[in-house]
């Protein structure tokens, strides 16, 4: 259904020769589908629906909207409303978009983990591997939503989301496949435990790949913040960066919570 709104396509030719670089556009404005399908990725993303079943089937919508707001949804003011709602969207966006256009697992919904609902998760973005129950190629992002472009102490945010996935590589320390490794430890499906306990106990054993995304209003990109991540010393590799092109990108950020907040009344008491 998502192929009905955006294009996926590899830049070819490509003059940026450190990295592969995917384009993606918009065919048309997404469809009333489309927007539901996005508002139920953003809901699934913060919680569990059969647990918001069980726990507010018999209670009063408005207690319902009192959770989502309380304790769900970022707040609608100030930089929760600025900066967490859109980076946040932008996270369920890039994982819908691997998961479609390329067909790649993301084990983790990071938003249901969050202890204040008002800030980003830390740690890297998002992880992403190959389906089946072998896992040889692993995936690591960083995600960056911007609606205007403008250098923040001398660098683009291409260049700040380089260094900010490049310094998390040099730590290695595997945080979210060591998270994943518990959770299924916690839960007793050993096999899946098993799976990302490799991850950590022998990280050269697997074909590491680097993304940066980058969702942007359509009007506001500017060539040069990639031309400033080319002109960079290779440091990642592989590198791929996929860019985003969306117009009235923060109106669709609002509808689609509207979408999901509508996507919780409808699971709940329908």
């Amino acid at each position: 259904m998502i192929d009905k709104w955006l294009n996926y396509l590899e830049r070819n030719p490509n003059l940026y020769n450190t990295f592969r670089l995917i384009d993606i556009t918009e065919i048309c404005d997404p469809d009333e589908g489309v927007l539901d399908l996005l508002g139920s990725e953003l809901l699934d993303s913060y919680r569990n629906l059969d647990s918001l079943k069980r726990f507010y089937e018999n209670e009063s919508p408005e207690k319902l909207d009192k959770y989502i707001d309380d304790h769900i949804f970022p707040a609608d003011q100030g930089l929760p409303h600025n900066i967490v709602k859109p980076g946040d969207f932008g996270e369920i966006l890039a994982a819908t978009i691997v998961s479609y256009f390329q067909g790649l697992e993301v084990p983790i919904r990071k938003m249901r983990w969050k202890f204040n609902k008002d800030r980003s998760v830390f740690c890297t973005d998002m992880i992403a591997h190959n389906p089946g129950d072998t896992i040889h190629d692993i995936y690591y992002y960083e995600i960056k939503t911007r609606q205007t472009i403008q250098r923040n102490k001398g660098k683009h945010i291409t260049v700040i989301a380089h260094d900010s996935l490049m310094y998390d590589q040099q730590v290695k320390n595997n945080s979210l496949a060591d998270f994943l490794f518990r959770y299924h430890s916690e839960k007793e499906n050993w096999d899946e435990a098993a799976k990302y306990h490799s991850i950590i106990l022998e990280p050269e054993s697997y074909n590491l790949y680097y993304e940066l995304f980058f969702i942007i209003e359509r009007d506001k990109f500017k060539e040069e913040i990639l031309e400033d991540l080319h002109n960079l010393p290779p440091q990642l590799v592989p590198l791929n960066i996929t860019v985003v092109l969306i117009e009235n990108f923060r109106d669709k950020v609002d509808e689609c919570y509207k979408r999901a907040r509508r996507k919780a009344h409808q699971h709940v008491y329908e």
